[in-house]
């Protein structure tokens, strides 16, 4: 068969393999908006010209860097926020489908760099493309909206690498051209990525683990002057990585308290979590996936036994894929890679425990190994092992199919992912949501309320039973309810829900007349989950607290607290909702002045990012112009008089 033929044919299996995926993937249509969806992409509500996009795609702060370019793709279904969940959810299939041809184009770069055979090397690409776009594990990743940052920010990965190994082919017939050319990649590809998801920093650590391990050093290259570039741009990102990551421990007190494990209680907790992930992976077994995996348990000592064995066993394999990785190169690109691609956020870092979607760039390792190794099978084995991978990525496309299913009806997907995992607080109120929409909130009421008999710790969703409450039977003596609520929230869990809850509640009593419910219940409320350590240690929530005593003091009419409030709130964390809330406090004072002396002060404490400083202007300039026409307003009404 020609080389033309072999190419063509991989060619018509891949666009099979992607067409397929998108039927896979259709069902899930259906599906809802789920955990941070909420919390990281509800300003699309105000999007509704170029300033507020601007402002939405700058305002990120689900990482350090803000993730504007995963923030710009939602604008363009900013119209669906909260109505529709499909629009968005067709990106991030297509998103899922484009990476696996991406993969597919880095694998070939790869296994022809390397000196596979073409035949190999296109068996390769398009089998582990496939086996990748339909492992169930990775399907939250793109189910999950707000996970589009993981996948797009894996798009600029991928095309990176692809450039540099397209530049790294042509290094041995034109070095310097080479050179730049994987620099340039590395460089742009990182860059990218990590304004998409920080993750996306990882890139030049995925080449540097190809060079270790898989690769030759170009002869064309002087050894100095690889060993320098090398240096520079693989070596050197890896080791600021690894010293970001080592300086993120101790962990504070106030830390622990929150998230309720030290640095070392993660990173033994982590590696029970890897070997569950690599299981996962080949294993797919439908009752083990779900986006809720907040009840996992924390490994809190060395000496439990399955923990100790996870530990080594990591050891083992990393000190093996070190000192072997010149003997058995495909095992140690591997665990290399695997274990590099979770270097962020399964490690020490102290994010939460465990994610399916963190999976998405670190599988690509093992699963090339896998592939790898199939196709070096002798010849009479060949037509065997390639019928048993094809098999292989037809039981992971029955298994994504069921999952798929399941999300797209989301009711069903509730009570199911509850009862797999009884142990989540997430799990159990998406299940409340859903009874509230279809049931109405007598069952709601009645789950919640077993909810936190059976988990103390999770009180907190008291507020939202005592909330359903006042909305549903306002005139019952709610004090026995309010008594039990104030004595829980001294010792439950952190989750910023809480401060929402609290908020909720108070705009229900501030319209409803809740018998043993008012202002000062949700204050009292208030003040008693500030009195928890886990609470009050947290800026974030200080803040929260803070606006909600500014909501309730205006609500009053007392406009020295309300200010002062708002005060102390900005100290924690200047923010566009506080400006607004400064001056609108000051508009219905009519202190004009002192709301126009507001905005002057707020213009000196911009944002030091350029583009985040441009949209924080153009706000102050709304609220300048808004203060303006009420003043002349007023000036009018006191002339006509």
């Amino acid at each position: 068969m020609t080389l033309g033929r072999q190419r063509l044919i991989a060619a018509l299996l891949l666009s099979l393999t992607v067409a397929t995926g998108w039927f896979a993937y259709a069902p899930s249509l259906g599906a809802s908006f789920l955990l941070d969806d909420l919390s990281n992409l509800d300003g699309l509500r105000l999007v509704e010209d170029r300033i507020s996009a601007l402002y939405f795609i700058f305002s990120g702060e689900a990482g350090p860097l803000g993730r504007p370019l995963a923030l710009a793709s939602f604008v363009p279904q900013a119209a669906a926020w909260g109505q529709d969940a499909a629009p968005f959810l067709r990106i991030n299939i297509l998103i899922h489908l484009a990476n696996g041809c991406f993969l597919a184009l880095v694998l070939y770069e790869l296994s022809v760099l390397r000196g596979i055979r073409e035949t190999d090397a296109l068996f390769v690409a398009v089998a582990a493309a496939a086996i990748w776009l339909f492992m169930p594990l990775l399907a939250s990743s793109s189910l999950m909206i707000v996970q589009r940052m993981t996948t797009l920010s894996a798009s600029f990965v991928l095309l990176a690498l692809a450039g540099y190994l397209h530049a790294r082919r042509s290094i041995e017939h034109n070095p310097s051209a080479g050179l730049i050319g994987m620099s340039i990649s590395l460089v742009a590809g990182t860059m990218l990525a990590a304004l998409t998801k920080e993750s996306g920093a990882l890139l030049p650590l995925f080449a540097l683990v190809m060079e270790l391990t898989i690769l030759k050093r170009p002869v064309s290259i002087k050894p100095a002057l690889w060993r320098a570039w090398a240096s520079v741009f693989l070596l050197l990102p890896a080791v600021l990585i690894l010293a970001y990551v080592v300086t993120r421990v101790p962990y504070s007190a106030e830390l622990i308290l929150r998230r309720d494990f030290t640095g070392w209680e993660r990173f033994l907790t982590e590696a029970r979590i890897l070997w569950e992930y690599l299981f996962s992976a080949f294993i797919p077994r439908p009752g083990n996936f779900s986006p809720f995996h907040d009840g996992y348990p924390i490994a809190r000592t060395i000496i439990d036994p399955i923990t100790s064995l996870a530990l080594l066993g990591w050891l083992i394999t990393l000190t093996a894929a070190v000192l072997l990785r010149r003997r058995f190169p495909i095992f140690s690109f591997a665990a290399l890679w695997f274990f590099g691609g979770h270097l962020l956020e399964s490690t020490l870092i102290p994010l939460e425990l465990y994610f399916e979607h963190r999976n998405y760039m670190p599988i690509i390792g093992p699963v090339y190994a896998l592939v790898t190794l199939a196709a070096q099978a002798p010849a009479p084995r060949k037509r065997l092992v390639y019928s048993a991978v094809s098999a292989y990525i037809l039981l992971n496309l029955f298994v994504l199919a069921g999952q798929t299913t399941l999300w797209g009806s989301s009711p069903m997907a509730a009570r199911y992912w509850q009862e797999r995992f009884p142990d989540s607080v997430r799990a159990a109120t998406l299940v409340v949501t859903h009874q509230l929409a279809q049931d109405g909130p007598g069952r709601a009421l009645k789950t919640l309320h077993q909810l936190v008999e059976d988990r103390p710790e999770a009180g907190y969703l008291k507020i939202q039973e005592l909330n359903l409450y006042c909305i549903i039977h306002p005139s019952e003596d709610h004090h026995s309810v309010v008594s039990d609520l104030d004595s829980l929230l001294n010792g439950v869990d952190f989750s910023y829900s809480a401060g929402t809850m609290l908020s909720q509640l108070f705009t229900t009593v501030t319209h409803v007349e809740c018998n043993g419910v008012d202002n000062d219940t949700v204050r009292m409320l208030a003040t008693s989950l500030l009195g928890n350590p886990r609470y009050k240690a947290d800026p974030g929530y200080n803040q929260l607290h803070h606006q909600l005593m500014a909501r309730i003091s205006r609500f009053e009419g007392e406009f020295d607290q309300t200010i002062q409030h708002l005060q102390f709130a900005m100290e924690y964390k200047p923010s566009a909702d506080l400006n607004m809330m400064f001056v609108t406090t000051y508009a219905d004072a009519k202190d004009f002045d002192s709301a126009r002396g507001f905005i002057e002060l707020a213009r000196r404490n911009h944002p030091i990012n350029p583009m985040k400083h441009f949209v924080w202007s153009k706000r102050l300039d709304t609220l300048s112009l808004f203060i303006d026409d009420l003043d002349r307003d007023s000036e009018s009404a006191r002339g006509s008089r």
